[in-house]
């Protein structure tokens, strides 16, 4: 093993990282600085730290750390306690970093199936695993969004309809409708027919603009029939605690924000909140920069302002969100990755050594 392989690429933090950090910076400078910004800034000034502010900030820590909980106990529970606790967590946070580094409209999971493998789970159960995850998480936006439009009607969802809102509900439309081809694709594939599910993969990545992908498409036909052999007759035993991780969790990272909002101000539609985020992180899934940094917080700014009554607070909130939610993973994964890397690749070829 080289030593260039146990080392995290800068680069890799440093891109998201500037994306994101320069996107603040252009805010703060554009709503706070400026005679025209006097009175928001002002304002700002006038915000007070309180024992509300420090209570609802550590709610926003606690939600954090049931973000990684809910990970750490859907892989626990995949692997049939094959994981440790410790493992489970290691895979949870290495498969953030990876989410972290990579673009949204193809996240992290290519990584978690190195993860797992190095943690001796067979690759055909990592494959499933990934499969299952996949499903689960689109399951989980499929399935919401309908239940969100019982408490919060779609003109409060979209307030305004201009060319920029009839954009936002287009994309937004277009992402669930994939969404939903996602779901009854793999739902099809891990459950009932996988080769038909192969067979129409190779058939559209045939088309001469998608031929590039071609061999991709047939490894994850495959993938998908090994994977369904993994899961075939699971109980229901296997499944509740998985799903009720995958709740636990996206439901955690989504109340980060209204327990950042409560911390400066009161709130009152804590629904509406909750909803206009499951809309940004659909958008953002869009998106093709890293861990969509820059994407993100523009879209924050531009969707969730209007509910913060201080204008001035828009960027803090922005950058308190984004360290909780995203840079923490950077920073973690920095450190982790390398040490990761290290020993389970020296596993591997003591392994090697002994064949």
């Amino acid at each position: 093993m080289t030593e260039q392989s146990t080392k995290v690429s800068t680069w890799k933090i440093l891109i998201p990282t500037l994306l994101g950090v320069g996107v603040i910076i252009y805010m703060f400078s554009k709503d706070l600085l400026g005679e025209e910004n006097a009175a928001q800034l002002e304002e700002l000034k006038n915000i007070s730290i309180t024992w509300n502010t420090i209570f609802w900030f550590f709610i926003a820590l606690l939600l954090m750390v049931g973000r990684d909980l809910g990970f750490t106990i859907r892989y626990r529970y995949l692997t049939e306690k094959m994981l440790s606790w410790k493992q489970s967590l290691k895979i949870t946070l290495l498969a953030e970093f990876g989410t972290a580094v990579t673009p949204s409209s193809v996240g992290g999971s290519s990584m978690a199936v190195l993860f797992l493998s190095k943690e001796n789970i067979p690759v055909g159960r990592s494959t499933a695993m990934v499969f299952v995850t996949m499903l689960l998480d689109e399951m989980f936006f499929v399935v919401t969004f309908p239940l969100l439009l019982l408490f919060v009607p779609v003109d409060t969802l979209f307030p305004e309809i201009n060319t920029i809102q009839m954009g936002v509900i287009t994309l937004f439309v277009t992402a669930y409708i994939i969404k939903v081809v996602i779901c009854i694709c793999l739902i099809t594939g891990l459950f009932f027919k996988p080769q038909a599910i192969r067979w129409l993969l190779i058939k559209i990545f045939r088309l001469p603009f998608l031929r590039r992908w071609y061999r991709g498409a047939v490894k994850a036909g495959d993938d998908l029939i090994i994977s369904a052999r993994e899961i075939r007759g699971k109980s229901f035993s296997y499944w509740w605690p998985i799903i009720l991780a995958t709740i636990l969790s996206w439901s955690s990272r989504f109340l980060v924000v209204n327990a950042l909002f409560m911390a400066f101000f009161s709130v009152s539609d804590h629904m509406l909140i909750f909803a206009r985020q499951f809309v940004m992180w659909v958008l953002m899934i869009l998106s093709f920069t890293p861990g969509a940094s820059g994407l993100s917080e523009l879209i924050f700014k531009n969707y969730l302002s209007a509910l913060i009554p201080i204008s001035g607070l828009v960027p803090v909130i922005i950058v308190l969100w984004r360290l909780l939610s995203y840079y923490n993973y950077l920073f973690i994964g920095a450190i982790l990755v390398p040490r990761w890397a290290s020993k389970a690749f020296k596993k591997t070829e003591k392994t090697q050594e002994v064949l």
